[in-house]
């Protein structure tokens, strides 16, 4: 079977015209992924290379040659620093444009040999595309969307590589002009196989990585950047398998901003949150890195504290109110003094209590406090045995006493 060139460069600049048109949509649609930028201006530039290169042939085929390979080669060169950008590395223009300069000055060089630019135009390509495989292939970058795009690559790779080899081979007189044809043109079905290809993979992802980012917009406290309900109670029902292999139990900590309606109130709905942001910030930096802070409401919150013991979560809980209550929020000029109220329970493996249970305890614990006056913290009544020695320990603090800041 015999193809003809010209139809395959058709075939070649109508495909880079549908990735234009596909990263074209996927850019005004979702204007936060800007590594969709680089593919849309790969595209364009293969597109209007390409578009180029078929006016070769006539008066100015030498101009229209250069400056449409130059741009095809450019365009691979952007796919590459698309690749590298997705992964949150900035830079590789100088090398981009330094290589590109370089195959344009070469094939200038051997302009009257349309063989020898063409060993050019293909090693060209297969510089970028060889750089953005092996970069993907490391592990820490491997997803599905990647290997999809490191197969065509390679695939893409393999027919350039074929394509400069013949073309030496005719340069070295090992190779008539037909033997070429009769192959030549299945190196151009490589290439537009694999950028066809490797842009899916592309797509994939950007699908892998727009999921992701939607996930975690799903389980963040947008006005505190914090965890929000969802994500505590799913880190909660991770963390009860690993406490009950482990023997190690945890706490939990439930705490509201006492009075914050008369906060809201007094000084507006605004100075409410930011309240609620002077208390994220203030918490964050005394919790461990291990322990999980949420934003559950309004001026509610959840503290997990794996392989915490009761006693230890109530020395945090009583850290925290004293913290509070040392550091008034300043809203606008005015201090606004700021207090909590805390609520502490523990889940042992000997207590078989639930997550549900759990919860329950500690919000009891917290009305517990607030009905003590708020601005302190209560333990919650342990449930189901538990080792003489240590409910020595603890004595009376084991029940719904109050430690007041």
């Amino acid at each position: 079977m015999k193809l003809d060139f010209l139809t395959l460069y058709l075939v070649i600049l109508l495909n880079s015209l549908t990735l234009t048109v596909v990263w074209g949509a996927i850019t005004v649609v979702y204007r936060g992924f800007d590594t969709a930028r680089y593919w849309l201006a790969a595209s364009i530039l293969t597109t209007v290379g390409g578009g180029m290169m078929m006016f070769e042939g006539g008066g100015l085929y030498l101009f229209f040659g250069l400056c449409g390979n130059a741009l095809v080669i450019f365009g691979f060169c952007v796919e590459r620093l698309g690749v590298l950008h997705f992964h949150g590395e900035r830079g590789g223009w100088t090398f981009s444009l330094g290589l590109t300069a370089i195959a344009v000055c070469a094939m200038y060089v051997a302009r009257d040999s349309q063989v020898a630019r063409n060993v050019v135009y293909a090693t060209a390509q297969i510089v970028p595309l060889s750089m953005a495989a092996i970069y993907l292939l490391q592990p820490k970058r491997r997803s599905l969307g990647a290997m999809v795009t490191v197969v065509a690559m390679a695939v893409g790779i393999v027919g350039q590589g074929t394509e400069a080899v013949l073309n030496s081979l005719r340069l070295l007189g090992e190779l008539s002009t037909e033997g070429y044809y009769k192959v030549g043109a299945f190196c151009l079905l490589t290439i537009i196989f694999g950028a066809m290809v490797w842009n899916v993979g592309f797509l994939l992802m950007a699908v892998d990585r727009l999921q992701a980012e939607l996930a975690q917009l799903a389980g963040t406290d947008e006005l505190t950047g914090l965890p929000n309900r969802r994500s505590f109670v799913e880190r909660l029902a991770a963390e009860m398998p690993r406490a009950r292999r482990s023997r190690r139990g945890f706490s939990v900590l439930l705490l509201d901003l006492d009075n914050f309606k008369t906060i809201n109130d007094s000084h507006g709905h605004a100075a409410g949150d930011h309240c609620v942001q002077h208390f994220a910030r203030l918490a964050v930096r005394r919790l461990r890195g291990q322990d999980l802070l949420a934003r559950t409401g309004g001026d509610e919150f959840c503290i997990l504290l794996p392989e915490t013991s009761l006693q230890q979560a109530a020395v945090i809980a009583e850290e925290l109110v004293h913290l509070l209550a040392a550091n008034d929020a300043y809203w606008r000029g005015h201090s606004i003094p700021v207090t909590i109220s805390v609520g502490v329970a523990e889940w042992a493996p000997a207590a078989a209590m639930t997550v549900d249970e759990t919860l329950e305890a500690a919000d009891m614990a917290l009305y517990e406090a607030k009905r003590n006056g708020r601005n302190g913290y209560a333990l919650a009544q342990p449930t189901g045995p538990e080792p003489a020695a240590e409910k020595a320990g603890k004595g009376a603090a084991a029940g719904h006493s109050i430690m007041r800041a």
